[in-house]
């Protein structure tokens, strides 16, 4: 018993020691702070555009009324307004306005999101997505194949340029980020199983916002 105790007591100090070492070591060592962007979470809420299209066709019904009851009595509306205070305005003639910036794609962007204009992402997988400028004629191509299986991606969802203000860092300003929209294309397949730890690369088409060249 003697020859134990004689053991453990000379066991302490290395122990001792073996514990200093490691707080030693601990103290050793430091977080370093990386200025890697951590982006603010927010909720959103989820529409269908179906909903918002109501409004929509009940304005158009509203103008068909309006037609058949100029036809009907014979007289334009903008007439009678423009003779109450004989300024003849009824008779002024208008003219379509062209697109802006002369580009069709745009000008059907902006109709398209003006149901909603603070929306912020779209998302129809399999889907066409709504591009905001000309996109490439070869775009099947540009689109890659899946990284992780090799099968083909689909239009998933894209990010839309109302995104663009609500960015901002955790610890406070804005994020360096500007985009006209931001395609997202995601494997056909859905690869990705549950319970997989390695994350799959999706493919990400961006386009800029046409407005940035005014700018420059």
């Amino acid at each position: 018993m003697k020859d134990r105790q004689v053991q453990e007591e000379a066991a302490a100090p290395e122990t001792e020691a073996a514990g200093e070492a490691d707080v030693s070591r601990l103290q050793d060592l430091s977080l370093v702070q990386e200025d890697v962007p951590v982006l603010r979470p927010f909720f959103i809420s989820v529409v269908e555009e179906s909903d918002l299209s109501g409004e929509e066709d009940e304005l158009r019904h509203a103008q068909q009324l309006l037609k058949e009851y100029e036809r009907r009595e014979g007289v334009a509306v903008a007439e009678l307004e423009g003779g109450e205070d004989g300024g003849g305005g009824g008779q002024e003639k208008y003219e379509k306005t062209k697109a802006r910036h002369g580009d069709a794609i745009f000008s059907k962007f902006m109709k398209k999101i003006s149901l909603c204009p603070q929306q912020i992402l779209r998302y129809c997988r399999g889907g066409k997505p709504l591009f905001i400028s000309e996109p490439p004629s070869n775009m099947a191509h540009v689109v890659s194949a899946c990284g992780h299986c090799g099968g083909s991606r689909t239009f998933e969802l894209q990010l839309m340029p109302a995104l663009v203000s609500l960015l901002q860092r955790s610890g406070g300003g804005e994020a360096e980020l500007e985009f006209g929209t931001v395609l997202v294309y995601t494997c056909a397949n859905s690869c990705w199983t549950t319970g997989s730890r390695s994350a799959v690369e999706e493919f990400c088409f961006v386009q800029t916002d046409p407005d940035q060249q005014l700018f420059k």
